[in-house]
């Protein structure tokens, strides 16, 4: 079996830096073009998954079931990978480790699961991490085509809101339809809170949001679009992942100052979500349903009703 050395590994696919180099020589035998996640759990096989029943990665290449030739994930292993996705400072990134995840350069996402320590009744950081699940994040120019026209009126950007369990492409679609607004000279300015919607590093953005999109990464929601409101003078706020009440407060103050606010939440469907939290649809003009039932990305309804 063909395997990477750690030079061709490094560039082979920007996820693979973030992967210990005992394991990261194995992914030659690997489309990552086709996997969605790359699972690490000490103890256990490194693990695929994407569109494809879930994949093992054995010393012979690729399986689909547990053998003798496994590559079981090490102690040493998740302690090097936290090494890498830290970039050597894990304090730079305590913040992040809080909330459960680590975003690293390229706008993907790596989850952290552990032992969650306390301060106050709330999580104040996770160690003996014993598992991480690195999401491959992705750009797809023309993911928005089939969407675009129905959240443009008279002119104007609806408010207007994606639906979608988890892994279902929101931010992909989010960020296509940014791109394409964006490409049409109209100003938006995206709070990217977790950096997975620009992949912004060292100023420069990692996907294209076309040439009227300004950014601010790394702020909570709720200061990042007080922000740009103030500063930018946007006609429309992109944002990912609300939910909040904070995050709801600061989209009232941007739908009435004249802003168009487009965003993503977790939720399965419009129904599920009206029943749980009414006030955030009654925010939005039109909603867009996402599912992965013909794969990532498969919009089950456009609504943009009254």
């Amino acid at each position: 079996m063909l395997i990477l050395n750690n030079e061709q590994a490094y560039t082979y696919h920007p996820i693979v830096r973030y992967i210990p180099k005992r394991l990261r020589k194995y992914l030659i035998s690997v489309r990552l073009d086709e996997v969605e996640e790359i699972r690490l759990r000490k103890g256990q096989p490194m693990m695929l998954y994407g569109s494809f029943a879930p994949k093992y990665i054995s010393e012979k290449g690729i399986t689909g079931r547990i053998s003798d030739s496994m590559l079981t994930v090490k102690e040493e292993d998740i302690s090097e990978a936290l090494e890498l996705i830290s970039e050597s400072s894990l304090y730079a990134v305590e913040d992040s480790i809080k909330n459960g995840y680590i975003t690293v350069n390229g706008g993907h996402r790596v989850g952290l699961c552990g032992s969650a320590v306390l301060k106050n009744g709330k999580i104040y950081t996770i160690k003996n991490i014993s598992g991480l699940n690195y999401r491959i994040s992705r750009e797809v120019c023309g993911a928005g085509d089939l969407v675009i026209n129905s959240i443009i009126r008279d002119g104007k950007i609806l408010n207007t809101l994606i639906i979608s369990p988890p892994g279902c492409g929101k931010t992909t679609l989010l960020r296509d339809i940014i791109r394409q607004i964006s490409s049409r000279g109209i100003k938006v300015s995206v709070a990217d809170e977790r950096n997975e919607i620009s992949a912004l590093h060292n100023g420069i953005c990692g996907f294209d949001l076309g040439a009227s999109c300004d950014i601010l990464e790394g702020a909570p929601k709720e200061d990042a679009m007080t922000i740009l409101i103030r500063s930018m003078g946007p006609e429309v706020i992109a944002t990912d992942e609300i939910g909040t009440a904070a995050d709801m407060s600061v989209i009232k103050k941007a739908i009435r100052s004249g802003v168009s606010v487009i965003s993503t939440i977790h939720s399965d469907n419009r129904e599920a979500l009206m029943k749980k939290h009414k006030d955030i649809l009654d925010c939005f003009e039109c909603i867009i349903t996402l599912s992965h039932r013909s794969g990532p990305g498969t919009i089950e309804e456009i609504y943009c009703g009254g």
